[in-house]
């Protein structure tokens, strides 16, 4: 495996490093760091991993530079890199909101950029990671990023101006989905249940639907169709769903957060 630099310690930076070693990564070849020294020694000691003494250490050393920051510390952690950067090295942001125009703006020299948008679940890698690269990769060295990527989850290649929607849908629909259980839960306690067993029951309908559907590579609505009997209970609640807008209102919260990516680009 090539060697893989990491700038920035936070959740995800250190999510992604856990990724790496437990896809079975050489924790030699992950370069680290954090403008934070704390932060730095906790993770770096913590996992095992190399430390960088600086950004532009970070880029000397690895192959794959990620730039695990937040989009405020963007033209500092850019910067930093660039000092050493070359043609040879790969630039990974997971910036939100950042462009790979945007990142090429702020550096001094062409380089190969791409833009990854992660969700939380990386941390237990079963991420949903949109992807995006600018010119200067060719299609063997994109592969190669992707499967740099694999171990923290599923990977989709999409255009640039398609990276705000796999924001809305892939980084926020965790919280969307989240807010959907939390209601479950509370449904279920309203109705008698203990709360404690109400979320056993909510969360293993989830995961056994979605295991299911994994299995089955069918479509949720001929799996739905496959639950609904007629005139039954599954059927008098989706009665109420619908009468309620529940389709219509999750596809205007996707175009909130879409909405709101496209601010933060600009």
């Amino acid at each position: 495996m090539k060697k893989v630099g990491i700038v920035g310690l936070g959740n995800m930076g250190e999510a992604i490093a856990r990724a790496l070693i437990a896809a079975g990564a050489d924790r030699k070849d992950i370069i680290a760091y954090d403008i934070k020294p704390e932060r730095m020694k906790a993770v770096v000691e913590g996992l095992k991993i190399a430390s960088a003494k600086d950004p532009a250490d970070v880029a000397a050393r690895g192959d794959y530079i990620i730039l695990a920051v937040k989009p405020q510390d963007a033209k500092a952690a850019i910067a930093g890199v660039a000092a050493g950067l070359d043609e040879s090295r790969v630039l990974i942001s997971i910036m939100a909101g950042t462009t790979t125009s945007s990142i090429a703006s702020m550096l001094d020299k062409p380089a190969k950029i791409v833009r990854v948008m992660p969700n939380i679940a990386v941390a237990v890698c079963e991420g949903a990671l949109g992807m995006t690269a600018n010119y200067m990769l060719s299609h063997d060295e994109l592969d190669g990023v992707a499967r740099l990527l694999a171990p923290l989850g599923r990977v989709v290649e999409v255009p640039e101006e398609q990276m705000d929607a796999v924001t809305a849908l892939g980084a926020s629909g965790p919280a969307f989905f989240l807010a959907f259980l939390e209601a479950m839960v509370d449904g279920g306690v309203r109705m008698g249940l203990p709360r404690d067993k109400a979320h056993l029951l909510a969360l293993q309908a989830v995961k056994g639907t979605v295991a299911l559907l994994e299995k089955e590579r069918t479509h949720p609505a001929l799996m739905r169709e496959r639950v609904t009997s007629p005139g039954g209970t599954t059927a008098a609640g989706l009665l109420v769903l619908d009468e309620k807008g529940f389709r219509g209102t999750v596809v205007r919260a996707l175009e909130a957060a879409q909405a709101r990516a496209k601010e933060l680009s600009r």
